[in-house]
């Protein structure tokens, strides 16, 4: 990922934090956690956990009718999700 993209995951996490605390729901909490790890090493060998991780906030974040947060999460979702896509998130 690009450093724009992982800066808009990164201030998007701390919404998703403060709208839905971790301490609250593991699942968050368990998305929070393999998301903040990439971000603070980026590695190819770990997309595959951060896509995974992004798509699961991406849906709780509409379950919970966290549009702002689920908007944001889309697009990387939808690009993590591509073929080849995972190293050229924009």
């Amino acid at each position: 990922m690009d450093l724009f993209s992982v800066e808009i995951l990164d201030r998007t996490v701390e919404l998703a934090v403060d709208a839905m605390p971790p301490d609250q729901n593991p699942r968050v909490a368990a998305c929070v956690i393999a998301i903040r790890e990439y971000i603070e090493s980026p590695n190819p060998l770990y997309e595959r956990a951060l896509q995974r991780a992004v798509l699961e906030l991406l849906e709780i974040a509409r379950l919970n009718c966290q549009f702002l947060i689920a908007a944001r999460l889309a697009p990387i979702a939808r690009r993590l999700s591509e073929p080849g896509g995972q190293s050229g998130v924009a």
